[in-house]
């Protein structure tokens, strides 16, 4: 079965055919860890596993590297500001490396939360310097750059003539039409479109976070650590690249800039890949509007990640998603009704087995190669189950360690549940019915300090130890 993805740069979906025969080497961007992972960066965490799973279910042999930002993340686009790093080492009170690994460990949390392995790589941009201060050098011998005096080193964009091509068909009528200040404050720069390389410590100023280089001590812009670390692990080319969809504008075209001048290559990649923005009530999730939700907020309202993990598989990977309580609280539901549905007797059906399973096989595989079809994924599991029971469990067992990873055949040990805990879950659900939604957080800490959960489900409710 041939894959089949949307590729941003042709703005078509195209026949996937890797560089090298049955190999994929495949690169996402990462987390900038200064602060928690919000629910939103996980879906962009998500869309990656899913596609370096879905290569793998098809028979690819994949190496999936993702990065982490711990330098050279501006709080602005327009190559000026604090480092992230260092702007929230002083609000912690840590320093900027503790900063890192400390959100660092809380992003790789969350992803086994939600079943994600680790990539096979997860290079640090801070462990990377001489990779970055090279390719730096590179494009400064190939005459690509400029130095702004006492700030820094800078792409000429000028000089590349495709700069912006990942915008899109009409990119140069774009980038005619952009005026300096539209998209960045000019500063030292000679056009609006040029970005740093390599920053220069302030005069007199020690950064936690800086190094020497051929052209002074500083540290490197945030796009360089991308090209240097993917060119070092994938190669000058390679077949996937990654990332949100806000990284079309600016992020992605400044790799691919910087990349293809150093390396000499076109194209660097393959396959540009995009997921879009996970939305919050159907606006944008923002930390001034108080609607960033991390997976611990998740939790504290008795949701689990895998929830989270099922809402995610409930849009394709490239339409917007809108989060609300209430689509998470459907996503929990069915997938409690997945997970039901996977409990029936297991007995095979006299020899229908290996037909249905085939045929059902079949028709995942066509979903998936195109375009990597979740939602549909999801109805034809349910169809199948809904046609044939238990007869097509053993490829849904392996769709589930593969792909789903949903928690799908993990069976809760039965113990008999006291009446004082039913009562107290029954006078629950009266005071949910009566809006006296204290009250019923009450009753549910009752529970739990006795040693219970208590799960909402659309019949009502679930009770297990623990």
């Amino acid at each position: 079965m041939t894959l089949s993805l949307y590729n941003t740069l042709t703005r078509q979906k195209e026949e996937f055919v890797p560089l090298h025969p049955g190999k994929v080497g495949m690169y996402s961007c990462g987390p900038t860890v200064y602060w928690t992972a919000s629910i939103g960066n996980y879906r962009a965490t998500f869309t990656a596993d899913l596609i370096r799973n879905t290569l793998k279910l098809l028979g690819y042999e994949v190496t999936a590297v993702m990065n982490i930002t711990d330098v050279g993340h501006l709080v602005s686009d327009a190559d000026d500001g604090e480092d992230k790093m260092e702007k929230w080492s002083k609000r912690e009170g840590l320093s900027a490396r503790d900063v890192a690994k400390k959100y660092e460990t809380i992003f790789k949390e969350g992803m086994k939360k939600l079943n994600i392995d680790e990539f096979d790589v997860m290079p640090r941009a801070t462990e990377h310097i001489p990779e970055q201060i090279a390719m730096v050098k590179t494009l400064e011998e190939k005459w690509y750059t400029y130095e702004v005096p006492g700030d820094g080193i800078y792409m000429d964009t000028s000089m590349v003539e495709d700069y912006g091509k990942l915008m899109g068909p009409n990119y140069k009528k774009r980038l005619e039409d952009l005026n300096a200040g539209e998209r960045v404050d000019m500063g030292g720069k000679k056009h609006p479109t040029d970005f740093a390389l390599w920053k220069f410590s302030p005069v007199g100023e020690k950064r936690q976070m800086e190094w020497e280089s051929p052209r002074g001590i500083g540290f490197p812009g945030w796009h360089i650590e991308c090209s240097a670390m993917s060119s070092k692990y994938l190669g000058d080319q390679f077949d996937i690249h990654h990332g949100w969809a806000d990284h079309i504008t600016i992020h992605h075209p400044n790799e691919i800039a910087q990349s293809e001048c150093a390396c000499g290559c076109k194209p660097w990649v393959k396959y540009r890949v995009h997921n879009e923005f996970l939305q919050v009530d159907g606006g944008k999730m923002s930390k001034s509007l108080g609607n960033v939700y991390s997976i611990e907020d998740i939790e504290k309202k008795w949701y689990s990640a895998l929830d989270l993990r099922y809402f995610y598989f409930m849009a394709q990977y490239g339409n917007f998603q809108n989060f609300t309580w209430d689509a998470l609280e459907a996503a929990k539901n069915s997938r409690l009704s997945l997970i039901k549905m996977t409990q029936w007797d297991e007995r095979p059906q006299e020899g229908k087995n290996i037909l249905i399973n085939n045929l059902f096989g079949k028709k995942i595989i066509e979903i998936l190669s195109d375009n990597i079809n979740t939602p549909k994924l999801l109805a034809e599991i349910y169809n199948q189950l809904n046609v044939h029971g238990s007869a097509v469990y053993p490829f849904l067992r392996q769709l589930e360690e593969k792909i789903l990873k949903l928690g799908l055949f993990e069976k809760e040990e039965t113990v008999e549940i006291p009446v004082e805990i039913t009562a107290l879950a029954d006078q629950r659900i009266q005071a949910k019915k009566d809006k006296n939604y204290t009250l019923a957080d009450e009753l549910r800490n009752q529970i739990i300090n006795q040693w219970y959960q208590i799960k909402d489900t659309k019949d009502g409710y679930e009770i297990v130890k623990g």
